[in-house]
């Protein structure tokens, strides 16, 4: 069979669009749906987490653990390259998927070993107070396992999707949750000061070994969805699809994981705290847009140009349904969800909060610019989209806490994602073909 092309996505041929293509029931929001149910199952169990490490924890302690797996995370996302996206894209086709799986996980490993290592060993410069808290052979110890087992943990929900078990990234979130809230309990009545951050990492080892077992199997014995679009995939497929791809999410991790970082040195401990927590319940809106556009790419990567639009048109209606209603709620409500987590919390962070939350709502704006730029392989968006909007959060973090506090965090992502969705719209705008006049 020919190897698969890096051209554009149109030289494949697709079915004609089925009725009923943008209800809930179509193959791409269907499984959108799963993903985001996932994140909503995993993300409300996330918060009973944080909510328990609050009241079983002081406020300096959680800070400092939410910061070190926000590093995790942050070095993670740069170690899988974007092989996730890779794995949606090819794998679908892919006459060898086991070797395309195994290929992208063994470099992940690798990758995020040699990634955790170095921040581990550097950590005296960048993560002081981790290094104090915990001291230095753990932290070193602590990266070096961490980084690439969460690395694979990131890679293997793509996979699940890309051969159409998303439902089964549901059950493996759920059960991964669950274990990192008993391990919690565990680690307080051990009074383990590392044990909220060891406890989660615990978890994602046995998460990890489960369901890569179960992937060995199926890749194995199941069928591919269509036969007819197998093709061969080689290395430098995935290399050509990666690109400058990885660059732009290496720069808009920064700002998601990374931050916490800054912030514990602008706010202290018990400000990072604070953002933790409410960049949580937030992420848990930034995941919608996400999810639905793992789905877009996995169902519309071999589309021509106007099912691509379709597929992003349909993206936006669905996430925004969900998003909008859901960013309302959090931010009138700011106040008394924080309030659970105790009362310093909801008097410190409650306008973070909201804030926070309104700025998911340009969030699927500029999240589905994103993936269709990756469908469409244009390689200024997939990178200067994501690095632009980091930047601007950076920056005005630095400039905005040390003279508005905290707050001033929600207001850089905000400001950023408004003014990145508001160029969209008008790009889009003009760009949107007139309708034939119609004559005689």
């Amino acid at each position: 069979m020919a190897p698969v092309s890096d051209a554009e996505p149109s030289t494949v041929p697709i079915r004609a669009r089925r009725p009923g293509a943008d209800s809930w029931r179509a193959p791409q929001h269907r499984d959108g749906m799963a993903l985001v149910l996932s994140s909503g199952v995993s993300s409300a169990i996330g918060m009973l987490f944080w909510v328990l490490a609050a009241r079983l924890f002081d406020q300096g302690t959680v800070g400092l653990n939410s910061a070190a797996l926000s590093a995790v995370s942050l070095l993670a996302s740069a170690s899988h390259l974007n092989l996730g996206n890779a794995i949606l894209r090819f794998v679908p086709v892919a006459d060898r998927r086991r070797a395309v799986v195994a290929g992208c996980f063994a470099v992940g490993l690798g990758w995020g070993a040699v990634v955790g290592l170095g921040f581990g060993v550097g950590a005296n410069v960048w993560a002081p107070d981790l290094v104090a808290a915990f001291g230095h052979p753990a932290v070193i110890a602590f990266y070096l396992v961490g980084v690439p087992i969460w690395t694979v943990f990131v890679l293997q929900d793509s996979v699940l999707t890309a051969i159409g078990r998303a439902g089964l990234v549901l059950v493996e979130n759920l059960a991964f949750a669950v274990l990192k809230v008993g391990l919690l309990a565990l680690a307080a009545w051990w009074g383990l000061a590392s044990g909220i951050a060891l406890g989660t990492m615990v978890a994602t080892l046995l998460a990890v070994a489960v369901v890569v077992g179960y992937l060995a199997r199926a890749l194995r014995t199941q069928p591919v969805r269509d036969p007819h679009a197998v093709r061969s995939v080689r290395a430098r497929d995935l290399a050509g699809f990666v690109g400058v791809d990885y660059a732009g999410n290496v720069a808009w991790q920064a700002a998601v994981f990374g931050l916490p970082l800054i912030v514990i040195a602008l706010a202290g401990a018990d400000g990072a705290a604070v953002y933790g927590v409410a960049w949580q319940i937030t992420y848990a809106l930034y995941l919608v847009a996400s999810g639905m556009g793992k789905s877009m790419v996995a169902h519309s990567a071999a589309g021509d140009s106007a099912a691509i639009a379709r597929a992003r048109r349909g993206m936006d209606r669905k996430a925004m349904t969900l998003v909008l209603p859901g960013s309302v709620v959090v931010a009138a409500g700011s106040y008394f969800i924080l309030w659970v987590f105790g009362s310093s919390y909801a008097e410190s962070g409650a306008v973070v909060l909201a804030v926070l939350a309104l700025s998911a709502i340009p969030n699927v704006v500029t999240n589905s610019a994103l993936w269709e730029a990756r469908v469409r392989r244009q390689r200024a968006v997939q990178f200067g989209l994501p690095a632009s909007i980091s930047a601007v959060v950076i920056v005005a973090t630095l400039v905005l806490v040390p003279t508005v506090g905290i707050v001033g965090v929600g207001w850089a992502w905000l400001a950023a994602q408004s003014v990145a969705a508001a160029v969209i719209l008008v790009y889009r705008r003009r760009s949107r073909p007139l309708a034939p006049s119609v004559t005689g």
